[in-house]
């Protein structure tokens, strides 16, 4: 059972897309393959760093992948917090989807184009996950992050696609939700106060080094 937060406590959560890697430059499905930080994504870590810094962070919860925990230690190095590892946090599992581009995939699956455009969940290949499973797993994570270390500021390093499904789970928008936020930027933050409900005080902040398009459409 997922610990509750003590009531009237206020928690206060950042999450965090990682910096850019080559895949998310290039329009590249990386799903969870372990694909590092480019020279771009560390500046935006850095950037970025320096902002959350301010927060005066009490700890960093990040997913295990490389691009995740490399931006979570340059945070770290900004803030002095502690980092912690959850592998729930990881990107949507893609299954055979990983390092392709949209266009390949389409080929295969001609249902694609038209199920992104309109909005349908749907199964990332055979072998992957929905995004509903797949903030069904981050929203589990995040309300353990908020109930365990209730009262604190935590920062939460994860992936655009799988943080933006279970920010929407969380907060109570559903599926819908997804349609409705627009995807995260590498190395943007979004503020969250988790107390008797859940508030999103602010969405997909940016310091600086705005990525390309194509990095904010690849999960």
């Amino acid at each position: 059972m997922t610990p509750q937060p003590t009531p009237g406590t206020v928690t206060r959560l950042l999450l965090v897309r990682h910096g850019e890697t080559d895949a998310n430059a290039s329009g590249i499905f990386q799903g969870q393959a372990d694909i590092p930080l480019n020279d771009t994504g560390r500046a935006q870590a850095q950037a970025a760093a320096q902002r959350l810094a301010t927060f005066s962070p009490d700890r960093i919860v990040a997913s295990d992948l490389s691009r995740a925990q490399t931006t979570a230690r340059i945070i770290a190095d900004a803030s002095g917090a502690p980092v912690f590892t959850d592998p729930l946090l990881r990107e949507i599992n893609i299954g055979t989807w990983e390092g392709k581009t949209p266009a390949q995939v389409a080929i295969e699956f001609p249902w694609y184009p038209e199920a992104l455009r309109s909005g349908e969940d749907f199964r990332r290949s055979p072998a992957g996950e929905t995004a509903q499973e797949a903030g069904a797993r981050i929203k589990t994570s995040l309300e353990r992050i908020a109930a365990e270390y209730a009262g604190e500021t935590v920062i939460v390093v994860g992936h655009g696609l799988a943080l933006r499904a279970g920010l929407c789970q969380a907060i109570g928008l559903g599926m819908e939700g997804t349609q409705l936020l627009g995807g995260l930027w590498n190395c943007s933050w979004t503020e969250v106060e988790v107390a008797n409900r859940w508030r999103v005080m602010s969405y997909n902040t940016v310091a600086g080094l705005r990525p390309t398009m194509s990095a904010i459409m690849a999960p």
